[in-house]
């Protein structure tokens, strides 16, 4: 786990920039000033942020090593990561009071508004966001929101609020991710009805991409790409439990973010990937993903054959329990 250095970040706040409300004694830095400047981490903060991400690095690293820390048990790594993340926003935040050259202060902000988001400091990084107002605040919000679900961290009634200022943004699109961050759905599939497709899609077959072409079925939903190695990784026991659960009511349907057709139709083939497959070659703007807010790949959805999902955390052999489980 390691801290990031902010280009990423700043490119995505670009992308999510209509004018905020303004609030008193906050910073606030358009998209025209960032557009101008070179912003990049620079003295006390470029030094800052290398120490601690070795410190941080090494830390994990030593208690992954002696077994304090089981790196797939999520609950395990957010216990010991926000432990030691804590220490890190806390001697950001004393640094950041010596700090005069507001893009710096964007740039320590916004890392440590990805480390405490990935970490499940809730509290922290909602303090974090109070300093700001405009532009980067509603990034910020967005970028915090998203780490807190891709980590399953419960968001608080106090960040819920800071989601609910994006629903009056001038920004269609932080409206839509906004209020898409405040749907049950997303907080906690599990049990909830798995929302219908986009009309009008079709998969490659020509046939109707729809939830009730699959009725009575338990369905995998995968979100995936050729270009994934995960995703690529779990290909074959994918095969495996189809082919052993196909005539006992199993279905799939895979949701493709590939771009090459050739590419896609030539894995597919290779691999016996005989289920239902949408493709649009459309990559990251597939036209599907936006629905169910994708984030990364691979995401799977398990559904029930009364159309409410039973899990969503399938791979490494999860899958195959869950479908013992219900398809005895």
């Amino acid at each position: 786990m390691k801290l990031r250095f902010i280009a990423f970040m700043l490119m995505a706040a670009l992308s999510f920039c209509p004018a905020g409300a303004l609030w008193a004694q906050q910073d606030d830095i358009s998209q025209e000033q960032l557009k101008k400047a070179e912003v990049k981490p620079e003295g006390p903060v470029l030094e800052f942020l290398e120490k601690e991400n070795a410190a941080l690095s090494e830390k994990i690293q030593e208690k992954i090593g002696n077994g304090s820390i089981d790196p797939n048990d999520q609950a395990s790594m957010l216990k010991e990561l926000g432990a030691e993340a804590k220490g890190v926003l806390a001697r950001s935040a004393e640094l950041r009071k010596t700090i005069t050259e507001p893009t710096q202060r964007l740039i320590l902000d916004m890392e440590m508004v990805t480390l405490g988001s990935q970490s499940g400091l809730v509290p922290e990084v909602i303090a974090i966001i109070a300093n700001w107002k405009g532009d980067m605040r509603e990034a910020m919000i967005i970028t915090a929101a998203q780490r807190f679900q891709m980590m399953k961290v419960p968001m608080s009634e106090e960040f819920d609020a800071l989601l609910k200022e994006l629903q009056s943004s001038k920004d269609p699109q932080i409206v839509q991710v906004a209020e898409r961050m405040l749907n049950p759905f997303f907080r906690s599939p599990e049990g909830k009805p798995f929302p219908a497709f986009p009309a009008g899609k079709k998969t490659i077959d020509d046939k109707d991409l729809n939830l009730e072409r699959f009725k009575g079925k338990v369905l995998l939903v995968d979100f995936w790409a050729t270009w994934c190695p995960p995703c690529r990784a779990e290909v074959a026991p994918l095969v495996s439990v189809y082919n052993k659960y196909k005539d006992k009511g199993f279905e799939i349907v895979g949701i493709s973010f590939d771009k090459d057709r050739a590419e896609f139709d030539k894995f597919i083939k290779e691999n016996k990937m005989d289920w239902a497959h949408y493709y649009d070659g459309k990559y990251w703007d597939n036209e599907v993903g936006p629905t169910y807010g994708i984030q990364s790949i691979p995401t799977m959805y398990l559904i029930d054959a009364e159309g409410k999902v039973i899990a969503t955390d399938l791979r490494d052999g999860k899958l195959e329990k869950e479908l013992e489980k219900i398809l005895k």
